[in-house]
Parts: structure tokens; sequence; C-alpha cells
């Protein structure tokens, strides 16, 4: 049991009011002996003061909120553990390079977010974490099976903010989410971006050795602006004039692990590579789901009703002789 306001208890002195206050006003007789005993009203006046008090207690406890424990239970099915780290630059509120006909595509943060909540909706079992990031990592939500944490991180993952793509310090951030929770099943990063910020020396060896060691595998897909190159060109550049997509393409490839990468001109092919990532990590999963424990102040304010109603009862009650 636990009591998530004590300081409610402050107000257990209330309780007693009802035999301290006087239940009427004062009448001045001549004689006594005119006054006949009246056995049934003494006791009527005495069920008020309990039941007035019994009811100001239950607000009381109400107020306290008490709640039983919480219970971990055990989940199986299959899915994976994830992680979306999702590009909050302004360009993500562009729309798509678009078409063969000359049409303007749908902008990508709009389609990222009605992909990507249909994704989840379909994937009842995965334990998923967010990570948004621009210049800086943003972080988002832990690796829960909470859906409507998860659909409300994703909704702000998909809003702009600066003009920055740090990769590095999204990444980063995501792969520290896994050492939350215990290894099940797949575990993997779904990277969603369309561009690619210069990586340190440092940041490429911190990196690599996190994901080796947690054994992440690495999913991105690579939302291509107008006239960029594409990620898969054969391309020979001149030294230090590769564009930063290759480059980090080719990072990827030499960490030797599941690696898979994804060109998205429009929502049409982010869709496709969706759906390619959701029939590849369909593995065995167990997981814990902590149930909230049971919220008793709902039976309290319950009870308090219940008094309210026969105190009102009784206030209204009339014996004619």
């Amino acid at each position: 049991m636990m009591i998530l306001n004590p300081w409610a208890f402050a107000l257990l002195p209330i309780t007693l009011l009802p035999f301290w206050l006087k239940g009427h006003q004062g009448k001045f007789y001549s004689w006594l002996e005119i006054m006949p005993e009246d056995a049934l009203s003494d006791r009527l006046n005495l069920a008020v003061k309990i039941i007035t008090a019994l009811l100001l207690l239950s607000i009381v406890i109400a107020l306290a909120a008490p709640r039983g424990s919480d219970e971990q239970v055990q989940r199986a099915g299959k899915g994976a553990q994830t992680v979306m780290v999702i590009d909050r630059s302004v360009s993500m509120d562009h729309p798509f390079a678009g078409d063969s006909s000359g049409h303007v595509a749908e902008i990508k943060s709009a389609a990222a977010r009605r992909i990507i909540t249909r994704f989840i909706d379909s994937r009842p079992n995965d334990m998923m974490g967010v990570v948004g990031f621009t210049n800086s990592a943003l972080y988002g939500i832990k690796i829960t099976t909470n859906r409507d944490a998860i659909h409300a991180a994703i909704v702000a993952a998909t809003s702009p903010s600066l003009n920055q793509t740090n990769i590095g310090a999204g990444l980063t951030e995501a792969v520290g989410l896994f050492d939350n929770i215990q290894s099940s099943g797949s575990r993997a990063v779904i990277l969603l971006s369309d561009g690619a910020g210069k990586l340190s020396p440092r940041v490429k060896y911190l990196l690599s050795e996190r994901l080796k060691s947690r054994k992440l595998g690495i999913y991105w897909i690579m939302l291509r602006e107008p006239g960029e190159a594409s990620i898969f060109s054969k391309e020979e550049y001149e030294e230090g004039r590769t564009p930063n997509s290759i480059v980090l393409h080719k990072y990827f490839q030499s960490l030797g692990l599941k690696y898979k990468a994804y060109e998205a001109d429009d929502s049409e092919s982010l869709q496709s590579a969706i759906n390619d990532i959701d029939s590849r990590e369909k593995k065995a999963i167990k997981y814990y789901e902590t149930i909230a424990g049971y919220d008793y102040s709902r039976v309290f304010m319950i009870i308090a009703l219940v008094l309210a109603l026969l105190l009102l009862g009784i206030k209204n009650l009339r014996v004619y002789e």
C-alpha cells in the first residue's frame, strides 16, 4: 500500500468537528418538565454526528490517494526492442523531392508521423523508444510498451526545430536507452533523417563501441533532398568532397552489425521501407509490463457519496404524532 499525498492526513482533526459543534441552536424553557423525552431524536442526532465524521474521514483518505503496489507482469509475443531516432531539423518540414510527374510530394515530417504511427499500431508487442535530434539530442520517451506515450513522443519528434542535423548526438542518446531494459529478442535503432552531419573520430569510436557491446541492429531511412546524391552511389569523389550521407552509410557498413539502408523520395517509398523493417523484426520477445496498483481513493469517494446521501435522508426525516 502506498500513500501518494500523505500531507492530507494533517486534515484528520476536522473529523471531530461534528462532535464539537452544536447540532442546533439553544433554546430557553422556563420549566424543563414541560420538555418530553425524545430518545429517537437523541439517537438520530448522534447518528448524524457519526455519519458526518465518517464522511469527512472518507474525504480525507481519498485526498491522501492510497493505492496498491505496482505489479510486474511478464508478456510474450513477436516483435522487437527498437528506438526511433528522428530528424527534427527544419528541412523535415519541406516536401519530398517529388515524383516523375512533377507534382510536389507530401511534407516529410507529416508523412513520417502518419506512417510511423501506423507502424507502431501494427506491432502491439514491440517495446519502443523515441529520440529526436537537431543540433543536439532531444529525449522523447524511454523504451516502453505505453502506446499513448510513444504516440505523443512521435508527434513531438516530427515537429520542426533548428536547421541543424547532429545525427551523432541522436544515435548516442538512442543507444543509451537500451541500458535501462533487459535484453530480449531483436534490438535495433531505426534512424529517419533527410541529411547526415559529420561525425568526429571520437564520436565514431564511442558509437561503434556502444553499438557493438549492445549488439544493436541499424536501419537507416534516408529521405532524399532534391538533387542530393544517392547513398548507394558508386561515384568516386575527391578526398574531403564525399557527401556526408555517403560517409555515414559507409561507416555503418564498416561496423559489422546488422545494417540496412533505404532511400525514400516520396511517401510511398517511405512506406515500403517501413514495411520491410516490419517484416524483418518479428522475433520472439519477452518483457515485463508494470501494472499500476489499484486506486483506493475511488472507493473512499464512493463511500463518502453514500454517507452524504444517507445524511441527507436522515436530515429530512420527520416523525408525526
